[in-house]
């Protein structure tokens, strides 16, 4: 895997972290800029941790699967773009109020909720990319920062956003990436 399909795969795995922060961003409730930035942090720790964890099973598990390695990465990354995909589409209210709750109380408790929540598709694709022998360190310092990026920019998005800016189109976009980097490995 090259370079430039690490950077997007950071990016695509960064709208997570970005839906949130615009979520947090947009609360009423007066966020204090230290605990966002506190959010954008625990983001990047958490997204790049867990693609280094999903790495080394990947690693591990790449001795006995070598054979079908790159299926397997290419199905992880389909499955993970089609549920973003579906996930837009269809709408889970339930973790849109979770959202919006965990934004009107940004404690340190909800962050780490939330940095979770966030971090379980890095997992996947940590074994991923065990199994097409990408660059690690780049990967995961690409992960990482661009899941605090784009901590950031959600947050002073929504702070500065109306309401209406809610869109799930980033998230399609994001889940046919996905599919297409998948894809792209099989041939």
């Amino acid at each position: 895997m090259g370079f430039v399909e690490i950077i997007i795969v950071a990016i695509v795995e960064a709208m997570d972290c970005f839906a949130v922060a615009i979520a947090t961003g947009l609360s009423k409730s007066g966020i204090r800029y230290s605990r966002a930035m506190l959010q954008a942090v625990s983001f990047g720790v958490f997204q790049g941790g867990m693609t280094l964890i999903g790495y080394f099973l990947g690693s591990f598990a790449e001795r006995w699967f070598s054979s079908v390695a790159t299926p397997i990465a290419c199905t992880i990354l389909c499955i993970l773009g089609a549920r973003m995909i579906w996930g837009a589409i269809r709408g889970d209210r339930g973790e849109e109020e979770g959202e919006q709750i965990a934004a009107k109380n940004l404690t340190i408790a909800n962050i780490l909720l939330l940095s979770v929540a966030t971090s379980i598709d890095a997992f996947a694709v940590g074994i991923s990319f065990a199994f097409v022998n990408a660059d690690m360190v780049f990967a995961t310092s690409a992960i990482a920062f661009a899941s605090f990026a784009m901590g950031v920019i959600g947050y002073e998005i929504g702070m500065h956003a109306a309401k209406r800016f809610k869109t799930k189109i980033p998230e399609i976009i994001a889940g046919i990436i996905l599919i297409g980097i998948g894809v792209k490995m099989l041939f």
